[in-house]
């Protein structure tokens, strides 16, 4: 998780988009979707990065992302697919600008933040509030301890 938290620290002052609460939310994604970094690549399925980004979700979030061109000209991203497994950094910016799609703020704290990743990052998903406070309590948390 150590570089993963790299990656988002670097990624969000890259972007001038760094808060606490975007750095928990996407620490707790990342822990919940590929238990911590295991998982690039979904086993049955599409999705790809340490958040489980499908590739038409990405081509949705390039699409409809207001600010996304700017953002990556500013921080040297083109827009790629490919480059979702393997380039952690990208994958950050991606998940970023589809948050900053969200109209509302960003939520402070582990029990909002677990809430929150349920109902906008996975709303007709399978998880729970729960298990991402879970996950991100034994990958993030129980790393540092």
């Amino acid at each position: 998780m150590q570089v993963i938290d790299s990656a988002i620290k670097r990624t969000l002052i890259r972007m001038n988009r760094y808060s606490d609460a975007a750095h928990t939310v996407l620490l707790m994604i990342a822990a919940h979707e590929s238990m911590g970094g295991k998982y690039r690549k979904q086993i049955k399925g599409p999705a790809l990065s340490v958040f489980q980004i499908e590739p038409v979700t990405h081509d949705s979030i390039w699409d409809n992302c207001d600010s996304i061109n700017k953002l990556a000209k500013k921080c040297g991203f083109t827009r790629n697919v490919n480059q979702l497994e393997f380039n952690d950094d990208y994958a950050v910016f991606v998940a970023r600008c589809y948050l900053l799609m969200d109209v509302n703020q960003l939520p402070n704290g582990i029990d909002a933040a677990a809430d929150y990743c349920k109902s906008y990052w996975n709303r007709t998903g399978k998880a729970t509030a729960e298990k991402y406070k879970q996950d991100y309590i034994q990958y993030v948390i129980g790393v540092d301890q």
